[in-house]
């Protein structure tokens, strides 16, 4: 599933979890462009890259038309977008910090392309499977950016929203390349039921026990919120909606009690989507200080 419930961990994670997101650093990248636009003062590039667990990820590469603003190097930004979107979401977003001088990578989730390798599978190692590699396949979108003589490596942060902010939390423990972190009502755990919604709330607890306990042996030692202590130096910074459908306000809190310092929220009165403005606002503001970029 996109998105699974949100509760209390019940066990530290299990000893070499952290090897599930592991990958060949030295590998070829293999990056190859299909398109490129001009937008603005920006340039969009249409490109992929090759994926350690198999396939090709697809990304928009969206990169400042000239030379960034104040400094010699830009900036990085890696994006990743909520489960019902796909690498389109934060494409606007990243277009706008383009000229402020920022060099970003939107990727599509493994579940979004026509060769991923999980796709024919079913079951609860099938998905755990597609949620390694999405993290791996950010990592790798790191390597694509330290790699480019343009970007300053010391400033790379990263933006998620849901899907992209529950998997930010796993990301933020295992990859301490990226210095900010923009988490955008993710989930602690996928192991839970503690959703708002009734419908979903309903749904999940309408499973089989012997499907649930699978399912849970399958995703605990993954959990989120085993990883996300981890996360120091790194500034993260979470947004979450009011009237949110998956986040509740107990899964807010222990998200947010999990993470290691420093860390920073906010609240909106918005439902998941994030529509309200001035979390775009508040996000870009808190990148231009962190990554030190010409701010909104």
């Amino acid at each position: 599933m996109i998105l699974a419930g949100a509760g209390i961990a019940r066990a530290q994670h299990a000893p070499g979890a952290g090897d599930a997101f592991a990958y060949d650093r030295s590998a070829p990248l293999d990056v190859r462009q299909q398109d490129s636009t001009v937008v603005g003062s920006a340039v969009v590039r249409d490109i992929s890259y090759t994926s350690p667990r198999g396939g090709r990820v697809p990304a928009y590469l969206v990169a400042p038309a000239g030379a960034a603003p104040g400094r010699t190097r830009r900036a990085g930004v890696v994006f990743v977008h909520w489960g019902q979107g796909n690498r389109s979401e934060f494409l606007a977003e990243a277009v706008a910090l383009a000229p402020r001088g920022v060099e970003s990578l939107l990727i599509d989730a493994p579940f979004n392309r026509l060769d991923d390798p999980n796709r024919a599978r079913q079951g609860p190692a099938a998905e755990r499977a597609g949620y390694e590699q999405l993290v791996v396949d950010i990592r790798r979108g790191v390597d694509l950016l330290v790699a480019d003589p343009t970007v300053d490596s010391a400033r790379i942060g990263y933006v998620g929203h849901s899907l992209g902010a529950t998997w930010g939390g796993v990301v933020a423990g295992v990859e301490h390349r990226i210095r900010a972190f923009v988490l955008m009502g993710g989930l602690p755990t996928l192991t839970d039921t503690d959703f708002p919604d009734p419908v979903i709330r309903r749904d999940l607890t309408a499973r089989p026990a012997p499907e649930r306990a699978a399912y849970e042996t399958a995703m605990e030692p993954i959990n989120p919120v085993h990883f996300v202590s981890r996360s120091a130096p790194a500034h993260l910074f979470f947004q979450w909606a009011r009237v949110d459908r998956y986040i509740s306000p107990g899964a807010a809190s222990r998200y947010y009690a999990a993470a290691g310092e420093p860390k920073t929220q906010r609240w909106y009165y918005s439902s998941h989507e994030f529509n309200d403005p001035q979390a775009r606002v508040d996000r870009i503001q808190f990148l231009a200080e962190e990554l030190g970029i010409v701010p909104p």
